[in-house]
């Protein structure tokens, strides 16, 4: 605030400087005089370069805050910072004084061009200044940081043992996951097991219904007549003409039966019989041979009392299919013997839809002691068929239609022509025959033996009278053999057959 100040290396100067080396000068380098409140270039030592702002020196220049002055090519150089007014000094609480320490560290800060020097004079005032804080305040202040370390350390500590008893909660709760995890898995499996068993007994119980939706109407009602010739001729033998009494009643010949022959009047001597048969594919029908020769095994022919020696002959042969309202002619092949096994074919043009394939089972160890099994035929023929319908519609039908033909074709053409489907285990195996326990009867010859595969395992051709659970039924490679001999080139290759019930039909299975 003085209104002349002198800048030198003087002793007198109020700012002493250090000049550079070789320069020398008795008087102040600068003088500032203060006019009007702003400080002014008063005079400057000729015998030194000194510059403002870079620039030459002119007398009675302003000087104004931020303003450099380099004095000699080398320095040193003077920033300068006036002060406005005296209400910017800021007094203390005392009288305001420099330390002397501070004082001599700024001189000594302006006369060398080391950068150190601040950070020695900001130790040096961060000293001074906590010289001057009152104890209390510095007990507090110590007190206060010893209370935030402490506090920092509980803070972490409760973190750390919150953070590890998390770590052992989750732990343990993992622990947990597996074991019921592992209950789970042991529950899905007793789940898994108890569906397959379950999944087993519905194929057990339905798989008789898959198979007659699937193949029902493959399988065929068969019937025929047959009569006897007189061998070398050829006449029918017929029945002996009715004998009556003077009363014109006829006359009874007791329990005798009546001698054929083939002179007379009398009726031709016709059997009917029934059967079942099944459709393997190409128009060939499998049956057994006493069904397309029945006078092998009928009680009626075995019992035939003859004047002359008879030849049977085949005279009528019919299928008839479900869902098809007319009798379809069936034209012997072949049959086997030991095996009652036959090879009949029809004509497939005949049917308005496509007449389903029953397949063949070529796996022998599909057939096992206690597999499951289905059959399908026609036991009873058309009596069965009758029993189903209402007592008056059947005596109806029965009045109307005298002969089994005749109700035949009224069955037929009212698609009331159905299989009878049971099912049961295989209960004894033979090498020429398969034994079933499943429901069957006389008329159910030919029908076709499932095994669990739904495939045909096997051909009916007896039942043992002594214990209906005991039925017979020819291996299904037997007639294999007799329809290649017969021209068959085998079924087209169906869609692979679903063996739902192969692994479910264990031997046990009842």
């Amino acid at each position: 605030m003085r209104e002349l100040i002198r800048i030198g290396a003087c002793e007198d100067c109020d700012v002493k400087i250090r000049l550079p080396q070789g320069a020398a000068t008795a008087g102040p380098v600068i003088e500032l005089a203060r006019k009007n409140g702003i400080y002014r270039i008063g005079s400057i030592d000729p015998n030194l370069e000194v510059k403002l702002n870079g620039r030459s020196i002119k007398p009675d220049k302003g000087i104004h805050d931020g303003d450099e002055i380099w004095i000699g090519p080398s320095g040193p150089s003077i920033h300068f910072f006036p002060i406005a007014s005296t209400s910017a000094l800021v007094p203390g609480r005392r009288d305001a004084h420099v330390a002397p320490f501070i004082e001599q560290a700024a001189m000594e800060a302006s006369a060398t061009a080391r950068r150190d020097d601040a950070k020695i004079f900001l130790r040096e005032f961060t000293r001074e200044l906590v010289r001057e804080i009152n104890p209390s305040t510095k007990i507090i202040a110590f007190a206060i940081l010893i209370l935030a370390v402490v506090g920092a350390l509980y803070i972490g500590f409760a973190q750390f043992n919150e953070a590890r008893r998390g770590r052992r909660t989750i732990a343990e709760q993992q622990a947990q996951l597996v074991v019921q995890q592992q209950q789970l898995q042991r529950a899905n499996d007793q789940l898994g097991k108890v569906i397959e068993s379950t999944n087993r007994i519905q194929n057990t119980i339905a798989m008789g219904e898959m198979l007659r939706v699937k193949y029902g109407d493959g399988v065929c009602l068969i019937y025929g007549s047959f009569s006897f010739v007189e061998s070398g001729t050829g006449r029918p033998l017929r029945y002996p003409e009715t004998q009556t009494n003077e009363s014109g009643s006829q006359v009874q010949n007791g329990n005798e039966q009546p001698v054929l022959t083939p002179e007379g009047h009398g009726a031709i001597a016709e059997f009917p019989f029934v059967g079942t048969g099944f459709h393997v594919g190409d128009g060939f029908v499998i049956s057994n041979r006493h069904v397309t020769q029945p006078w092998e095994a009928d009680d009626r022919a075995q019992a035939l009392n003859s004047s002359v020696k008879g030849v049977p002959r085949l005279k009528k042969l019919m299928a008839y299919f479900p869902g098809n309202t007319q009798a379809i002619a069936l034209k012997f092949k072949q049959a086997a013997k030991p095996d009652d096994v036959a090879v009949c074919t029809i004509d497939v043009k005949d049917f308005t839809s496509k007449l389903p394939v029953l397949p063949l089972e070529r796996d022998p160890g599909s057939v096992a002691i206690g597999k499951l099994v289905v059959t399908m035929g026609y036991p009873s023929g058309p009596d069965r068929i009758l029993a189903l319908l209402d007592e008056s519609e059947a005596r109806a039908i029965q009045q109307r239609y005298g002969s089994v033909e005749a109700q035949l074709g009224y069955l037929a053409e009212k698609k009331l022509i159905t299989p009878l489907t049971t099912q049961g285990n295989i209960t004894d195996l033979k090498t020429r025959r398969i034994v079933y326990d499943a429901r069957t009867g006389e008329g159910g010859s030919g029908a076709p033996l499932f095994g669990p595969s739904g495939r045909v395992i096997g051909i009916t051709f007896a039942i043992f009278t002594e214990n209906p659970a005991s039925n017979f039924a020819v291996p299904i490679r037997y007639a294999v053999a007799l329809l290649e001999k017969s021209g068959w080139k085998g079924a087209p290759d169906l869609e692979a057959e679903p063996k739902e019930a192969a692994a479910a039909n264990q031997p046990n299975n009842k």
